[in-house]
């Protein structure tokens, strides 16, 4: 029987938790229907411990660059899938420095 309510025990779930668990993390564009796999740990070098429940709003798809059709799933890894998988993973972070300017009387 399918979960009735998949985002309520995505309320009580953190990215902690999930990385703790071992478990992927499964996100998936509902627009143009591109699935993105992310390992926990590497998500929490980029943000704070968050519930999964508000983690999918902060994601945007590369495909089509939109953020409000975007849905989380939680994956188990089970050894069958091991090294068939593509999973996203974080290589470094980029800063980009943004010049802001102001005009003012000299």
């Amino acid at each position: 029987m399918p979960e009735m309510n998949y985002n309520k025990k995505l309320r009580g779930w953190s990215l902690r938790d999930a990385a703790e668990a071992g478990q992927l993390l499964e996100v998936t564009c509902q627009f143009c229907r591109t699935t993105y796999r992310f390992i926990p740990r590497d998500l929490l070098k980029l943000t704070k411990d968050v519930s999964l429940d508000r983690l999918a709003s902060r994601f945007r798809c590369v495909r089509c660059n939109r953020g409000d059709y975007m849905s989380l799933k939680v994956v188990q890894i089970w050894g069958s899938e091991t090294g068939k998988l593509t999973v996203r993973r974080l290589i470094r972070v980029d800063m980009v420095k943004k010049p802001v300017w102001e005009d003012g009387v000299l």
